[in-house]
């Protein structure tokens, strides 16, 4: 196991605590996330919890495992919500939306009581949008009207494609199109950008998250720590 895969083994296990008192857990999307199911999946102590996915990809390896998955509009709360991100900055705004279900993992970071995100070391930023793009999910008619006028302002974006399995366009599981969005330099102030994308009509949601998170849990290859709103640092755990 390299040291990438290992860090993120380490970051699971730093957030198993925080789940055990949990009845309803909101799953988030992403290779981390998938590390997370396979764990809980042979621990009896969270085999009889329900559980809210934020994508189908999700409500799949979830139900693979076995797992009790909730109708979204059965559910009244959820008691923790748990995510990787694509980067993290020092104040604990992210980047998310690398598996294309940014939406949904928002709804669920903003409904939950509590909100943990975990994450391998490469993750930490000190300026986002310096590595990743920014996703934009935005309605297919406006499309193009958006991509004109984010240009205009002086953005590179385009459409996220398709891998494989099919041409053009990644469509999200709400039924929008992803764009991604690079800001030169990175982002100067996260919540102000996420504002101002926000404002154009036809834009769904950004990928941005700001304030969402509770914990953020970095996952290192000898250990994880524990970052935390105003951002206080606890100890290293071997």
């Amino acid at each position: 196991m390299d040291e990438i895969e290992l860090a993120k083994r380490r970051a699971v296990q730093g957030a198993i605590p925080y789940l055990q008192g949990a009845k309803v857990i909101g799953i988030g999307t992403g290779t981390t996330v998938r590390k997370l199911i396979e764990l809980i999946a042979m621990d009896e102590r969270f085999t009889r919890k329900a559980y809210l996915s934020s994508s189908f990809d999700t409500a799949l390896s979830l139900m693979r495992q076995g797992l009790y998955v909730l109708d979204p509009l059965t559910v009244p709360h959820v008691d923790v919500y748990i995510d990787g991100a694509d980067e993290v900055d020092p104040q604990l705004n992210m980047i998310k939306g690398g598996g294309a279900a940014l939406t949904k993992e928002k709804i669920l970071a903003y409904f939950a009581k509590k909100r943990i995100f975990i994450v391998d070391y490469t993750k930490l930023v000190q300026k986002l949008g310096r590595t990743r793009p920014i996703p934009l999910e935005v309605i297919p008619s406006a499309m193009t009207m958006i991509l004109r006028l984010l240009k205009a302002k002086g953005y590179e974006v385009s459409p996220r494609l398709s891998s494989k399995g099919k041409y053009g366009p990644i469509i999200t599981d709400t039924g929008g199109i992803i764009l991604d969005l690079w800001v030169s330099g990175g982002v100067e102030d996260p919540a102000k950008l996420h504002d101002d994308l926000k404002k154009i009509p036809g834009v769904i949601e950004t990928g941005i998250f700001v304030d969402l998170a509770d914990v953020v849990i970095v996952g290192y290859p000898d250990g994880f720590k524990e970052l935390k709103r105003r951002n206080k640092v606890s100890k290293l755990h071997g």
